[in-house]
C-alpha cells in the first residue's frame, strides 16, 4: 500500500510513492511530508511533455491514511471525480484495490 502524489495527464498517472510502512503518523493519519510544488522540477525532468506547465495547470491530488478509519482519502480535483479512468488509474497505482477508500474533492488541487 502506497501514499503520496499524482498528477493525472493524458490518461497517464504519474505518481510520487512512499510506502504506507515508511511513515510516521501524525494525528491520526499517514500522509506525505512532500508537496507537488517540491518535486515539479524533478517531475518535469523525467517527464519532458511537462516542460511548459506548472505543477498546478495539471489535474493533481494526494492520497492519505486516515489509522483510526481504516481508510484511504483520495483527494483531487472535479476534473478527476468526473473521470472513472482516472480514479481507476489512481486506485491501480496505489494498491488499493482491496482496500476502503474514499474520493474527496479538495479546493486546493483546483486547476489555475
Amino acid at each position: 500500500m502506497k501514499i503520496g502524489l499524482f498528477w493525472i495527464y493524458d490518461n497517464q498517472i504519474f505518481p510520487v510513492f512512499q510506502d504506507l510502512n515508511d511513515i510516521t503518523e501524525i494525528d491520526g493519519f499517514k500522509d506525505s511530508d512532500l508537496s507537488h510544488y517540491q518535486i515539479w522540477d524533478f517531475i518535469k525532468t523525467q517527464h519532458k511533455k511537462f516542460y511548459l506547465y506548472e505543477y498546478e495547470n495539471i489535474p493533481r491530488g494526494r492520497v492519505v491514511y486516515d489509522i483510526k478509519n481504516d481508510i484511504f482519502i483520495i483527494y483531487c480535483n472535479m476534473t478527476i471525480l468526473q473521470d472513472d479512468n482516472s480514479k481507476e488509474l489512481i486506485i491501480s497505482a496505489f494498491i488499493l484495490s482491496n482496500k476502503k477508500y474514499i474520493f474527496k474533492e479538495d479546493e486546493h488541487y483546483k486547476i489555475v
